[in-house]
């Protein structure tokens, strides 16, 4: 149990601190390109962000580790996928602000958006690599029948196009990161979600 954990931990550490790596990289390259102006207009220092990209891989790096065996399903996939590149959002945001602004509400709720946004699908996306074949409702997509295409572009279409006349009208008054976090889940998608099936249909009936 112990030797599996500690495989995980690795597993997990070395991924994120490739990705820390590559964040570094680039604000190297901002650090020789533009000197110390950037830094220092955030109040911060080239280290400090770097020290920070570093800290927030190897947070994600032990938490994805930790939560490793979550990977065996689908939304536990997306969670890892969440869950690993928090750190790295949550660096960045506090790469775009000033010191005295770094442990504030919309830096987290701003990291939290993002590392869902993007972090869970990325999840998604190597469950789907990693699993040919899963539950019957997940291939009813991945290996769709002309029928099962129609069905989810009616559904998908249908909750894009009610979603786009009202979410001005119901999100009007809401925080911002909750209307593009609603908007993403009824608008964006659902139409994504159809266009991704339609054509694998069509890709699947052409062979």
């Amino acid at each position: 149990m112990f030797r599996t954990l500690r495989q995980h931990l690795f597993q997990g550490i070395g991924l994120a601190l490739v990705i820390a790596t590559g964040f570094s990289a680039w604000v190297t390259f901002l650090r020789l390109a533009f000197g110390t102006e950037p830094f220092q207009r955030l109040q911060t220092t080239y280290g400090a962000v770097v020290q920070l990209y570093y800290a927030g891989g190897l947070t994600g790096g032990i938490l994805l580790g930790l939560f490793w065996p979550l990977r065996r399903w689908p939304l536990g996939s997306a969670l890892l996928g969440f869950i690993g590149v928090f750190p790295l959002y949550y660096g960045a945001a506090l790469l775009q602000s000033p010191r005295a602004q770094w442990f504030t509400r919309d830096n987290l709720t701003s990291a939290l958006l993002l590392a869902f946004i993007v972090g869970a699908p990325v999840g998604v996306v190597y469950w789907l690599r990693d699993n040919p074949h899963g539950p019957r409702w997940i291939d009813a997509m991945r290996y769709p029948t002309p029928a099962n295409a129609a069905k989810v572009s009616v559904v998908g279409v249908g909750v894009a196009a009610l979603s786009y006349f009202g979410l001005s009208r119901w999100t009007g008054g809401w925080p911002a990161e909750l209307s593009i976090l609603v908007s993403f889940l009824l608008f964006i998608l659902p139409l994504g979600l159809a266009i991704i099936v339609v054509v694998r249909a069509i890709r699947l009936r052409a062979r």
